[in-house]
């Protein structure tokens, strides 16, 4: 959990980083204009991938995705587990390897961009791995989980890797390089259905109703309760109408929201909020939260990257 632990709730010895973002694939969501080439390129009919859009993402497509925008509003801890991860995402061994050469694979799997992200970029993975070995070359620690105990096994990992090498072969075709920042078209965001001018309402903890878009957040694991679903929807109505311009990125939309929390707290979201009026429907959403909305609503255009 990325939230303040209350005393004597059991997690005392639980912890993470206020930027730790839960990764996953999703298979079907909308994708748009998201610089995908770290991890997939080459797709079949020359879809774009530097500038990617989706419909109907794939497993593969939708995690490379979810990274890339969770990298680009400043991400430091990528949460993976991979029962939940494509499995042709994360690694491909020597035998597939020698089954489809990488010039006829579009993609780089994660166990060959992981350290990269780390050395490179700053930004550390934690993984929940049973069924690939081939991590233990990038680990820098490796934990086993026994009869609900964890050990740290590193040592016996790294003893493992020197007498049973990989016969994988590392398939980056370049390096990550930069992640590319997007601006958001205020216009896009158009909260009005039918008569109603507003209409902005959270069904449940992963539905929002936005406009005439009914946004699923069901894989947005870190939105825990339903208030914070609302306040997520009242926050990028306010960030279309006041803080989303021509030439303001995404990243720059989501902390000036979490500005805004702090100067006026989560009320003032509330389009009847008066000083002496308290409605109490809000709970405070992470800026990685806002985003992953933002980036699944259908109606969502980026004006430029």
């Amino acid at each position: 959990c990325v939230y303040a632990h209350i005393p004597g709730d059991g997690r005392e010895y639980v912890i993470t980083t206020r930027d730790a973002v839960k990764i996953r694939a999703e298979d079907g969501r909308q994708v748009e204009k998201v610089n995908i080439n770290p991890f997939i390129s080459n797709l079949p009919q020359e879809i774009s991938t530097d500038s990617f859009c989706s419909g109907d993402a794939s497993g593969s497509t939708s995690q490379a995705a979810n990274i890339m925008e969770a990298l680009e509003v400043g991400a430091k801890l990528l949460l993976l587990d991979e029962d939940t991860s494509a499995t042709n995402f994360m690694v491909r061994d020597a035998r597939m390897q020698l089954l489809v050469h990488k010039d006829q694979e579009p993609i780089t799997p994660f166990v060959d961009r992981v350290r990269e992200l780390y050395d490179s970029l700053g930004v550390s993975t934690v993984l929940v791995m049973g069924g690939s070995g081939d991590y233990f070359d990038v680990a820098n620690t490796v934990i086993k989980m026994q009869d609900y105990r964890p050990y740290d096994v590193g040592n016996l990992a790294r003893e493992i890797v020197d007498e049973h090498p990989t016969q994988r072969q590392v398939e980056t075709p370049g390096p990550f390089g930069q992640v590319t920042t997007r601006i958001p078209e205020a216009a896009s965001f158009n909260a009005s259905k039918g008569r109603r001018e507003v209409k902005i309402e959270a069904l449940a903890r992963d539905l929002l109703v936005y406009g005439s878009d009914t946004v699923d957040l069901r894989y947005i694991d870190q939105l825990v309760e339903t208030s914070q679903t609302r306040a997520v929807g009242h926050a990028i109505y306010l960030a279309a109408r006041s803080l989303m311009s021509d030439s303001t990125p995404l990243q720059d939309v989501v902390e000036g929201l979490e500005h805004f929390f702090d100067q006026n707290g989560l009320d003032a979201l509330d389009p009847f909020y008066r000083e002496e009026y308290h409605p109490g429907n809000f709970s405070r959403p992470r800026k990685y939260e806002i985003a992953a909305a933002i980036n699944r609503l259908r109606t969502l255009k980026i004006m430029r990257v």
